[in-house]
């Protein structure tokens, strides 16, 4: 199974947040088996036995497991935010969310949220300059201690699964393909905690797909990122297939670097 390998991320590490993102990963596993054992009817455009072959051939030449599952992830989420930024930053992001009244989804924009009084800044996280509507304040402290625009975080996540993939034998098509059942699986599947919530309203098309890749290749070099992949896949051959908790994941925390 394509999930088996991902609880890895979660196995020595402990806390709400880290038992919420286990049990996802748990139900997303669930639904994606069921999807590849033909149990649930998708759309006509979408060819179960070519997904199942896809994958098996990815697994044949010898595409990390854990890699797959982080980057399919991270390509559905549409914040941007993804899982080893949680994992990585989850006990400052408790604490952070513990220290706030206005948790879950604010109804209204509102100026910047203070702490209670005489409280110090927690450490890793900045201050909100101004809570948006609708978007879960877990993501929105996420995002600003990411510092980074959530279109040019999925635009990277994007180039990354794809050179990834390529590596493999794949294509835009392909990929394409994989991303539009993990959107499904996601729609299907409801978030146990508001920083897993999804809009999936991405378009994943073979066009939509290569465009994006392309964008993202404007403003980075694709020889760095090919060369930061081929690192990664080098580091995995090295590492005993059971010995999952030194692997690394592929998207690492791009701040922060104590914790790495």
């Amino acid at each position: 199974m394509v999930f088996a390998s991902m609880p890895y991320l979660c196995g020595h590490w402990a806390g709400e947040i880290h038992e919420n993102i286990r049990n996802q990963i748990n139900m997303y596993s669930k639904e994606f088996g069921r999807v590849l054992r033909g149990e649930v009817v998708l759309s006509t455009n979408e060819d179960v036995l070519k997904l199942k072959n896809d994958l098996y051939g990815l697994r044949k030449w010898g595409c990390p497991e854990q890699a797959l599952v982080e980057m399919m992830l991270a390509c559905t989420s549409e914040s941007g935010v993804t899982i080893p930024d949680l994992l990585w930053r989850a006990e400052r992001l408790s604490e952070c969310l513990r220290s706030h009244h206005n948790l879950g989804f604010p109804t209204e924009p509102c100026p910047t949220i203070q702490g209670r009084p005489g409280e110090k800044p927690l450490r890793g996280f900045p201050r909100l300059r101004r809570v948006r509507r609708g978007i879960p304040l877990s993501i929105q402290f996420m995002l600003a201690d990411l510092g980074e625009r959530p279109d040019f975080r999925k635009r990277r996540h994007l180039a990354y699964f794809y050179l990834l993939v390529k590596h493999f034998g794949w294509g835009h098509e392909n990929l394409a393909h994989v991303l539009r059942i993990m959107q499904h699986v996601r729609r299907r599947v409801p978030p146990v905690a508001d920083y897993l919530q999804t809009s999936n309203t991405d378009s994943f098309t073979e066009m939509t797909v290569e465009k994006r890749v392309l964008r993202l290749f404007k403003s980075e070099s694709e020889d760095n990122i090919r060369q930061e992949i081929l690192q990664y896949l080098s580091k995995q051959s090295e590492q005993q297939p059971f010995n999952t908790d030194e692997r690394e994941v592929i998207l690492r925390p791009r701040n922060h670097t104590e914790l790495f």
